[in-house]
């Protein structure tokens, strides 16, 4: 059994430790988790829409690899 979540808790990180970011691998645009609850999943979107999906002009800009 897991302890409860606490308002504020940050999972246990260190204040001292720099914030590695989440980068979309479809668009590299940076992402945040949206935390869930009872009635919500957790959801991965990007930062500066605060969708899931990417924007097609940010597809038309990702690199290719190779395929």
């Amino acid at each position: 059994m897991t302890a409860p979540h606490r308002a504020g808790d940050q999972a246990g990180r260190d204040p001292g430790r720099p914030r590695i970011p989440l980068i979309c691998p479809r668009c590299g645009r940076e992402q945040q988790v949206v935390p869930g609850g009872p009635e919500r999943t957790v959801k991965v979107v990007h930062v500066g829409t605060g969708r899931e999906a990417c924007e097609p002009e940010d597809l038309a800009r990702a690199p290719d690899e190779g395929t």
